[in-house]
């Protein structure tokens, strides 16, 4: 289905809702087959030219290998049933993406600039001394948060639901969420990482 849109025309669009100051990435949008990122629950992508509608889920991955053998039946049972319910065309892509530390990135931020205040506040040259040690701490391990987000990529698995209206995409959905278990529930995914997604599978520079 992906390699029919791939040859799909869709022009300067405003499927990602910002401006990007990247000139390669503006001549990525004018050939991608998506049309916008809808503002709908599901944030589901409205293709080019009328051609449906596409919703990105996340399937959390299992290093098998290091399971223990009853681990790894309970494992590929679970995913073979829910192969055998969820019976719609479908598409899992194996992608890399970036490490997100944001999270990280934010309170050690939080915590930097809170001593810096500290700092501004006293005198004592004691307290000054430990304050100046804890700076320093907080602004190398951010500078290495950063670091892990530009070096270190993680594999993922992404699931690819069609349907030519919303609704049929709504009904398809659900299904794909409610037929797993514990073991296999596919996650919905935020709008900023479909958006690395979509670039990244459409763009050969980007590390795959």
């Amino acid at each position: 289905m992906l390699d029919k849109l791939s040859n799909v025309s869709a022009g300067i669009s405003d499927w990602f809702g910002e401006v990007r100051d990247r000139s390669d990435f503006i001549e990525w949008l004018k050939i991608a087959p998506y049309k916008k990122i809808m503002d709908n629950r599901g944030r589901y992508i409205e293709l080019a030219n009328e051609r449906g509608y596409l919703q990105l889920l996340e399937i959390q991955g299992k290093d098998i290998l290091n399971l223990g053998h009853e681990e790894q039946q309970i494992t590929l049972l679970n995913y073979h049933n829910w192969l055998i319910q969820f019976q719609y065309d479908l598409e899992i892509y194996s992608t890399k993406l970036p490490t997100d530390t944001t999270r990280q990135v934010r309170y050690l931020t939080s915590c930097l600039n809170r001593t810096k205040a500290k700092l501004k506040k006293t005198n004592n040259q004691r307290i000054r001394a430990q304050l100046q040690d804890q700076k320093q701490i907080l602004e190398q391990n951010i500078k290495t948060e950063l670091m892990i987000q530009k070096q270190i990529y993680n594999s993922e698995f992404i699931l690819f639901l069609y349907g030519k209206t919303v609704k049929e995409l709504d009904d398809l959905v659900s299904k794909a969420m409610s037929y797993g278990n514990q073991d296999f529930v596919p996650k919905v995914i935020s709008r900023s990482k479909k958006e690395q997604i979509l670039e990244q599978i459409n763009n050969m520079n980007e590390k795959i």
